[in-house]
């Protein structure tokens, strides 16, 4: 076999590698693991009893939670990409898990809530099983948002704000 035949066949097997492990060639890595996430900001809209309205206001982060991945599969998304499906578990500081700590993506009824996808930008975007509680990860950056959605719209209790906090997850086990 001559040196150019050799490095022809070198060139196919990579060609073929990149091909048959899309989710890898495309950026995508499994996030299996729990990280620990910790919130550095957060602020939202309170009610102010003395002017009787609502406020922009900063509020002390909250406490940390844990966010659990396991792989479930990798599907195609309506653009025919991969995307590698999770079941996610988020457990709050100082608390057992639940069997309602689970974050899904909510779909219309009759629908079945459905396990969150990583898309090809890392991207993780889920709602507790309640349905008052975004979440939304970035696995590259390690960064996320949690957008508590309830309060203000019910109009019959001034005592419960909705929030918005970011932090930092750090990756705690495999």
């Amino acid at each position: 076999m001559t040196l150019r035949g050799l490095a022809v066949k070198k060139i196919a097997l990579c060609l073929w590698l990149a091909l048959a492990m899309p989710s890898m060639a495309l950026g995508l890595e499994r996030r299996d693991g729990a990280y620990y996430c910790t919130e550095k900001f957060s602020g939202g809209v309170q009610y102010n009893k003395t002017l009787q309205q609502w406020e922009g206001t900063s509020f002390v982060p909250g406490k940390g939670f844990v966010v659990k991945l396991s792989f479930r599969e990798t599907v195609k998304n309506t653009l025919g990409t991969d995307e590698d499906a999770y079941d996610v578990t988020i457990t709050e500081e100082g608390t057992s898990p639940t069997r309602f700590n689970g974050c899904v993506v909510l779909a219309r009824l009759p629908s079945e809530p459905q396990p969150p996808l990583i898309d090809e930008f890392s991207d993780l975007s889920c709602t507790d099983e309640a349905g008052l509680t975004v979440y939304k990860f970035n696995f590259r950056t390690r960064r996320f948002l949690k957008i508590y959605t309830a309060g203000y719209l019910f109009g019959d209790n001034n005592d419960d704000t909705p929030a918005i906090s970011g932090g930092l997850c750090t990756k705690i086990s495999q």
